[in-house]
């Protein structure tokens, strides 16, 4: 007994060690970011101001540009040559904005000041000017000390043409974005309705995700989605927040789709993807620094991804296993590689419009290695299937679709059944006599209706066994004496309605039943005989007291 009890504490510890996952703990992260992201978008509101509300294009040069000691740049334009009213524009990354109009304060942005961030966000200013508007003056000042040197272009023009020029711009990164997301969920989709419950193709899951990721990330990024969504504090939010889950997630494709082994290197980068993502939630929170300024860790993740991906290429061609994946993955490597350096390169750089040939081959190599994983997934699934039609075939009985003998004893090797156990023995009275009067056939149908009859009594409580001829078993974990009377009773009732019903057979099963008692039985199959011995008893009171016939 106490050997027992050991067994099954052993057994509690190690289920307890297996739940606590690197999949759980992502699975926190992205409720807690979730969450966030929610009261961000309730709480985070930055300061502005409008004169007017217009938009604008063509590129100008100012007359003046200073730089102060403290970082604050200042523009100056004159002699703006216009008969008619007109749009000014210019992008901002992380800076606050003032714009003069003859003197007169006509727009500024100031950054937010939330938890959440202290900044203005990457924007596209835009404001409406005067045809007699003598001079322009525009003051910026960078939130963070690394944009204090950040150059920027300016636009005039009409603001219904400035609209179209950066649509037209950006319609196909736009597309690709989107497409990216719907390809994205397609994947996710698949998974969890034909994947998830045979546990196979988890790298689809993960590459769904990340391109579901990716492409909100790059959609975000693009200047109508700037214009049209105001609160830039808040883009700058999600930004990062997509950023930092971008990398553990891909990671975690990697890991599942060809770097099955090397555990400890993973180990590793996981802990400093979700290390360095706690990290930047706490320096983030503690008004310490913000995420624009600990950005760097995502970027050491991503390409921290990309070595491990490149590794596990490696490891594959020297050990010459699953080749046909090889040369996709090497070209998907080269095609990630390439869109992550130039989204490094353009950050770094302050570069804009780099990141569409990336993306556009990201998108061809997410397409195709979506479609490869999937039927991949839909072979090992069909595979496990056929193995769960054998496993069936070796574990039921054919007749009844109870289990078979064999499944019992391997349960009772397994100690599969804990708690309060009980076991519960049947036999059909007078099979013999219906097949001698009937014929086979019909004792076939009192033998299928009988265990009809047990197994939609019992089969919701416990597991049902033919053991062989016309015996019956079922064993109930977690029960009690009082739940077994009442299944018998229920049992019994079902049982008269047939014979109320039934033209041909009577059905008559005897029952017994016994609790495990550890002082008493040896193992299981010890109950079992005690039950028997009442179930034989019930038989002979059944024939003693009824008709012996099985014919009606």
């Amino acid at each position: 007994m106490t050997a027992r009890r050991a067994r099954i504490n052993r057994g509690l510890r190690e289920q307890m060690k297996n739940k606590i996952t690197l999949q759980s703990i992502y699975t926190v992260f992205l409720c807690i970011h979730a969450f966030l992201l929610i009261i961000a978008g309730f709480t985070v509101r930055e300061e502005k101001y409008y004169l007017r509300e217009e938009k604008s294009c063509v590129e100008i040069v100012p007359d003046i540009h200073e730089i102060s000691g403290d970082g604050i740049q200042r523009y100056t334009f004159r002699d703006l040559p216009g008969d008619r009213d007109y749009c000014f524009l210019f992008y901002t990354n992380h800076q606050e904005v003032q714009v003069y109009a003859d003197n007169e304060l006509i727009y500024r942005r100031d950054r937010a000041d939330t938890v959440f961030g202290h900044t203005s966000g990457a924007v596209w200013n835009m404001m409406e000017f005067s045809a007699d508007t003598k001079e322009i003056v525009v003051v910026v000042k960078a939130v963070y000390p690394s944009g204090e040197e950040n150059s920027h272009i300016f636009y005039r023009g009409n603001g219904v043409d400035l609209l179209r020029q950066l649509v037209s711009e950006s319609v196909f990164a736009m597309g690709v974005s989107l497409l990216l997301v719907i390809i994205g969920i397609c994947m996710i989709v698949y998974w969890l309705f034909l994947c998830r419950k045979t546990k196979v193709a988890l790298e689809l899951l993960y590459i769904g995700i990340s391109a579901v990721l990716i492409g909100i990330w790059a959609f975000t990024e693009e200047k109508p989605v700037m214009i049209l969504f105001d609160n830039r504090a808040y883009a700058s939010y999600l930004t990062y927040i997509l950023l930092m889950l971008i990398g553990v997630t891909f990671m975690l494709f990697v890991k599942h789709y060809i770097v099955k082994e090397g555990r400890y290197l993973h180990k590793f980068l996981a802990v400093f993807a979700m290390g360095g993502m706690f990290l930047m939630m706490i320096l983030q929170g503690l008004n310490i620094a913000d995420f624009k300024e600990t950005v760097w860790i995502v970027h050491v993740v991503l390409v921290g991804d990309l070595l491990y991906f490149l590794l596990g290429i490696l490891k594959k061609m020297r050990g010459r296993r699953r080749g046909k994946h090889v040369g996709l993955n090497t070209a998907g490597l080269a095609v990630l590689a390439l869109a992550v350096g130039l989204e490094l390169y353009a950050y770094y750089t302050q570069l804009a419009d780099m990141q569409i040939f990336g993306m556009f081959g990201l998108l061809a190599y997410i397409m195709i290695l979506g479609m490869e994983v999937a039927s991949d997934a839909a072979e090992k699934i069909a595979e496990l299937q056929k193995a769960e039609i054998y496993k069936e075939l070796a574990e039921k009985d054919i007749l009844t679709g109870c289990y078979n003998r064999n499944a019992y004893a391997e349960d009772i090797r397994k100690g599969t059944f804990q708690g309060n156990v009980f076991v519960v023995m049947f036999d059909l009275n007078n099979l013999k006599a219906c097949n001698d009067t009937l014929g086979h056939m019909e004792g076939d149908r009192y033998l299928t209706d009988s265990a009809d009859l047990i197994r939609r009594t019992f089969e919701s409580r416990g597991k049902v066994y033919r053991m062989g001829g016309d015996e019956f078993c079922a064993v109930m974990e977690n029960s009690s004496e009082q739940e077994i009377r009442a299944l018998i009773k229920s049992l019994t009732e079902e049982e008269a309605a047939y014979n109320e019903r039934s033209q041909t057979v009577r059905m008559q099963i005897a029952i017994g039943f016994a609790q495990y008692d550890a002082d008493r039985d040896s193992d299981l199959d010890r109950t079992r005989s005690r039950a028997d011995e009442l179930m034989y008893l019930n038989k002979k009171e059944l024939k003693e007291a009824g008709e012996t016939s099985a014919v009606v």
